[in-house]
């Protein structure tokens, strides 16, 4: 009975002494090893600096590790050693708070050999450097390396070998690198290495700066999850080598471009649904032709607003020829839900017409640009003819007009991609279009709206982009069918203001497919169906003004609005004249 009365106050005094271990600060400087206490916290707002190994050890030796011990490294703090800075083997829940510095001048600024549960968190401002593997966990076959959870919003860099090496079966490591944090080397050999059912996200730079057909993320075991995400850097190939059940995720938001190599076999997933391509990992914006059809109806409905303002203005003169000057603005708003990319187009034209004998002949000029949210811009200029048939007999009297042109385009896009020591990579597209509108329209009385139809047509012959993206030709057709009216308000001699509004609906007609290829891996979006139908609501005000006997001068301004989420002003000054 005493004997047990004394072992129970050797294990109450025991945990006594674990319950209540004393917490250690260094605010000056120290050169000596610092041993962790169990359930205890080392915080060094100083200097650690001595020319030893495990200068802060957690492992005395076998069976005699220390857990549940806490290291927090202040700004301006630093830990300094030869190898293994902190010896963390064999320790379970192991927890590094890094704002300062953590550093070995030989190999290891953290050894995690067979240890388990440990959290190491990097704070923005912190570094952590060895000069070879500055983090390493391994299971050596004594206890099970396991659940290590690292996080970095600061540095972490090996100059020899790996930053972060996981191996021997290492399993279910969580690594997470923040948007700002960093983690490099400067070797041939992999900048991160996990092991088994691991997860790693990237939302910063991991970054392998001695060149980036080097390899940039290893996987040594099966079943782990790879999330590139945000804007997050990476250099260097991803390398699943032989192993199996291996997940490949991005999540760069929709539409953005990217290609990224990789070794060995792997599940491919976008998060934002955008179309990802075998063959290593790719996917591409779709703006350039998910857009073809909507540019259509936009031409279309400025060439019938000008001339609806030609047609209104016939009174002036028997003959008379027009000229008018525009710009607009359109935003168009993204939707995730259908791939609707967000971009805005501005541009700036010119619409002549002139009469013929039985007809009018126009011209148009249009030079402007159209930017997409992510990272993708086309610059273009068109140049269109063709013929207005006021009246046309042989259309019932209908008014009626036919328009072709061609529309040259330079594009721009950079992508995301691991084969570029920048992580991104600028490519270019020169192509062009090709385009006919037509289009009839029934003039009625006062009180009853104009009801009209057009058509609409387009080829964008193949072409190729400067790096991995190709793109087969593609026909893109659309049907709208109008109304529209205008109510004069002032109305003199000489001046002219008015109101008026149109109502459109447009429906893409043909195939709304478009055959492409990454890096020579074909593929085929479908653009989603709520693309292809648009209902435009146009509202504009005019003014004209008789200047001469044989001149006019015009403006107007106009709004619309859509149920794509199109807005769009636009404004025109034109001058019209006898000759």
């Amino acid at each position: 009975m005493k004997l047990l009365k004394k072992f129970t106050i050797l294990i109450y005094l025991i945990s006594l002494k674990h319950a209540y271990a004393a917490d250690v600060e260094i605010s000056g400087t120290q050169t000596t090893r610092e041993d962790l206490q169990a359930s205890s916290t080392l915080t060094i707002s100083g200097t650690l600096d001595g020319d030893l190994n495990n200068i802060v050890r957690g492992y005395i030796s076998a069976g005699n590790e220390i857990d549940s011990a806490t290291v927090v490294v202040e700004s301006g703090g630093s830990i300094q050693g030869r190898s293994n800075a902190i010896m963390g083997r064999e320790t379970d829940s192991l927890t590094v708070i890094n704002s300062g510095t953590i550093e070995a001048t030989s190999s290891k600024a953290i050894q995690l050999l067979d240890a388990q549960n440990a959290t190491i968190t990097n704070k923005s401002g912190g570094t952590i450097f060895a000069n070879t593997n500055a983090i390493v966990q391994q299971s050596a076959g004594t206890e099970d390396a396991e659940n290590t959870t690292i996080t970095n919003s600061g540095t972490i860099y090996s100059v020899n070998d790996r930053a972060i090496y996981f191996y021997d079966g290492a399993t279910n490591t969580t690594l997470t690198n923040e948007s700002g944090g960093i983690i490099y080397n400067t070797a041939s050999d992999a900048t991160v290495q996990i092991d088994t059912s691991s997860t790693l996200v990237n939302s910063g730079t991991i970054d392998n700066r001695n060149s980036p057909s080097n390899v940039g993320i290893a996987i040594v075991g099966n079943n782990n999850t790879i999330t590139l995400k945000d804007r997050g850097i990476l250099v260097g190939k991803i390398d699943g080598g032989s192993t199996t059940g291996n997940t490949l995720k991005f999540q760069h938001g929709v539409g953005q471009g990217y290609y990224y190599e990789t070794v060995g076999s792997f599940t491919l997933e976008d998060l934002d649904g955008n179309q990802v391509v075998k063959g290593s990992a790719g996917s591409v914006g779709q703006g350039a032709n998910e857009t073809l059809d909507e540019l259509l109806s936009y031409k279309s409905l400025n060439i019938r607003q000008f001339l609806n303002r030609y047609k209104d203005s016939e009174n002036l003169y028997d003959s008379n020829g027009w000229g008018e000057t525009y710009s607009s603005f359109l935003n168009r708003d993204g939707h995730a839900s259908n791939l609707a990319l967000e971009y805005d187009l501005v541009n700036v034209g010119a619409n002549l017409i002139s009469p013929l004998e039985n007809s009018d002949f126009i011209l148009a000029f249009e030079t402007g640009f159209q930017d997409f949210d992510k990272d993708h811009k086309i610059t273009y200029q068109n140049i269109s003819a063709g013929l207005y048939f006021p009246a046309n007999k042989l259309l019932l009297d209908l008014d009626s007009f036919i328009v072709g042109g061609i529309t040259l385009k330079n594009g721009e896009r950079t992508i995301l991609t691991n084969t570029t020591s920048s992580g991104k990579l600028d490519i270019d597209s020169n192509y062009q279009t090709f385009e006919i509108h037509s289009g009839i329209t029934k003039t009625n009385p006062k009180l009853l709206p104009n009801i009209g139809l057009t058509g609409s047509f387009s080829i964008t012959p193949s072409y190729d982009e400067s790096k991995y993206y190709s793109w087969r030709n593609r026909k893109v057709g659309n049907v709208s069918i109008f109304l529209n009216d205008k109510y004069n308000i002032l109305t003199s001699d000489n001046n002219n203001f008015n109101l008026g509004w149109l109502l459109d609906f447009r429906s893409l007609i043909g195939d709304k497919s478009q055959v492409y290829s990454i890096n020579g891996t074909s593929a085929t979006y479908n653009q989603d169906n709520a693309l292809t139908r648009e209902i435009s609501l146009v509202t504009n005000l005019g003014y004209e003004k008789k200047i001469t006997d044989n001149g006019k001068f015009t403006s107007g301004i106009t709004a619309k609005n859509t149920n794509q989420g199109v807005k769009s002003l636009s404004a025109n000054l034109g001058f019209k004249l006898k000759f």
